[in-house]
């Protein structure tokens, strides 16, 4: 098994607590170069975001009959060779993202998650929200370009 396969490496813009105390000691984890090139490499890596409906909808009721979708935390394992798979954060949904692939931003901010972008991400098998850090932006359009071609 190759290195790809076994353990997913966190993007740059995917940051724990201890990264961001690493950071104030100025030591610096990945940067979106390294993680493009770990990629090309044959690194696995993961991405955290927030979708409303990769792997289905989840609805939380407001009351008078009404309803909204709730947003949900998860990752997107990025394994090259293989089609991106979203996890909620839990585990309980994953959707396997099919190319072809189109990703463009979407409108409005990211509510409550002023470093994050919202792109909405369209494959063969729907078109789906999706909240990523800013700085793992470019590595998703990367990987997503790279399927295509794959």
């Amino acid at each position: 098994m190759g290195q790809g396969t076994l353990q997913a490496r966190r993007a740059a813009g995917t940051r724990t607590v201890l990264d961001v105390l690493l950071r104030w000691t100025w030591i610096r984890r990945g940067t979106p170069a390294q993680d493009i090139e770990d990629y090309d490499n044959r690194r696995t890596l993961q991405v955290v975001g927030f979708t409303k409906n990769l792997g289905g909808v989840v609805t939380r009721s407001i009351g008078q009959g009404r309803s909204i979708d709730r947003l949900r935390q998860g990752y997107l394992r990025l394994t090259p060779g293989q089609a991106p798979v979203w996890s909620d954060r839990r585990g309980d949904r994953t959707a396997t993202l099919n190319p072809p692939f189109q990703l463009k931003p979407a409108a409005g901010k990211a509510p409550m998650a002023r470093k994050f972008d919202r792109y909405e991400l369209a494959t063969a098998d729907g078109t789906y929200d999706l909240m990523v850090p800013r700085t793992d932006g470019e590595l998703l359009r990367h990987v997503l370009r790279s399927s295509e071609a794959g």
